[in-house]
């Protein structure tokens, strides 16, 4: 693929995100599981923030990032999320902390170790049932490797890791707990209009009647299935569409069945396009580690998030075609993340650090951007991607801020991780991997 190529498809891309956001936003319906969602998600990141303040947690931002993004459609799948992003980051952590004494004061092993971690975790993410976990893994051992050149030794490097959990604990475990409040809370007031309200009326005639009816309204999980912050599980349009993944259909005596299931199966994807993700991984990983070594790289932790991010596509891919999803995927990110910054950066000198106006500002970008999330128009993760970055702008280590500066490094290393991610796309073209053997038929 030649580099014409490549931009001629991501200014395809490009243009088709801004149409889908365009048909989202022309046919903006508020409706009772779209506005529940952004209320969960809205409390599950005002929840996070404050605990990490009273803490003195260093980094409040991976917090409030944690508690947005775990929350899932149903109640199961935040549990199972939640499990996998603190499973992850704990493996990642004493991962990084062991290597990153080792490779922090020598260039010559620091990127390579980099890119091998990436590798391995770009591989595994597209092959694993834990991808989620794998994901999280490889990203926090990046960081704390990253973070052991400024602070060589293991007391430091081990006190950096140990923060880095516990911000993503306190940001998952509020999420959980709002999940909670409202999966029960949603239960419990289905039995009471059950019990108050309708069970009279449902004892006559046959089949489920008004009880199973008022027991499906009622219970109706809202949310959407949401994509890492990482990744699509699915493709963008069905992603759209998993508003009504928590709904549940009543069976003939009016019982709701058990959850569904947190990870639909779907195809797995080709070892061969495992392999060219892996490579693609590598050098891009690689290429953001020189910059961070050599350079400085600002918001290293972006572009390290994004590479490995937009590498986590849908099942079921194949070598010849993979270009299209992931520069999808690229552009939904650039344009929710763009958005954002402009918007979130001109706000910020208005709000002038106070926190009930910094938390307003907020809450209309979250719940902006999780309402487009949970559209069906296609635009699903600029809307993601859009409530991510607001959160950037707005979730600043020292309490409520105006400096745009933090924001801006952030996105900085957005798009460097998108630049270090395309000159790798661009290196690999010319590799042709070989083709699986089909399974006999």
């Amino acid at each position: 693929m030649s580099g014409l190529t490549l931009f001629s498809m991501l200014a395809q891309a490009s243009r088709a995100a801004l149409a889908s956001l365009g048909r989202e936003l022309r046919a903006w319906r508020p409706s009772r599981e779209r506005a529940m969602f952004g209320i969960e998600a809205l409390l599950s990141v005002a929840l996070a923030v404050a605990a990490a303040h009273a803490l003195q947690l260093t980094h409040t931002w991976w917090a409030a990032l944690s508690g947005f993004a775990v929350m899932q459609a149903n109640f199961s799948a935040s549990l199972q999320r939640a499990a996998y992003r603190i499973v992850g980051t704990v493996a990642g952590a004493a991962i990084g902390t062991l290597a990153g004494p080792w490779t922090g004061d020598a260039p010559w092993l620091f990127v390579p170790a980099m890119a091998v971690i990436g590798a391995v975790t770009v591989y595994n993410v597209n092959a694993s049932r834990w991808a989620y976990a794998w994901m999280l893994g490889g990203i926090t051992a990046l960081m704390v490797m990253c973070e052991a050149r400024t602070g060589p030794g293991l007391q430091l490097t081990a006190e950096f890791a140990t923060l880095r959990v516990a911000e993503v604990v306190v940001g998952t475990l509020a999420c959980v707990l709002v999940a909670t409040l409202f999966h029960w809370g949603a239960k419990a007031y289905s039995e009471y209009r059950i019990s108050v309200e309708i069970a009279p009326a449902g004892t006559a005639g046959t089949g489920p009647g008004p009880v199973a009816e008022a027991r499906a309204e009622a219970s109706a999980k809202s949310g959407a299935e949401a994509g890492v912050e990482a990744g699509w599980a699915v493709s963008p349009d069905t992603a759209a569409t998993a508003t009504t993944a928590g709904r549940w259909t009543p069976t003939a005596d009016g019982k709701a069945p058990a959850d569904p299931p947190a990870d639909p199966p779907a195809t797995a994807t080709p070892p061969a396009l495992r392999r060219l993700l892996a490579m693609q991984a590598a050098l891009a990983i690689a290429l953001i580690a020189a910059s961070v070594q050599f350079l400085q790289l600002p918001g290293y932790e972006q572009a390290m998030v994004t590479a490995i991010a937009v590498l986590m596509l849908p099942a079921g891919q194949h070598p010849d075609t993979v270009h299209k999803p992931m520069l999808e995927k690229m552009t939904q990110r650039a344009i929710g993340c763009l958005l954002a910054g402009i918007i979130g950066v001109a706000m910020l000198p208005l709000m002038r650090g106070h926190a009930v106006l910094c938390l307003m500002a907020l809450a209309a970008g979250v719940w902006a951007g999780c309402h487009v999330q949970t559209g069906k128009e296609g635009a699903s993760y600029v809307g993601r991607q859009f409530a991510i970055a607001f959160l950037m702008v707005f979730v600043q280590d020292q309490l409520w801020s105006a400096d745009p500066m933090p924001a801006l490094l952030r996105l900085a290393g957005i798009f460097a991780g998108m630049a270090a991610l395309l000159a790798a796309v661009l290196a690999t073209s010319a590799f042709r991997f070989a083709r699986d053997p089909s399974p006999p038929g």
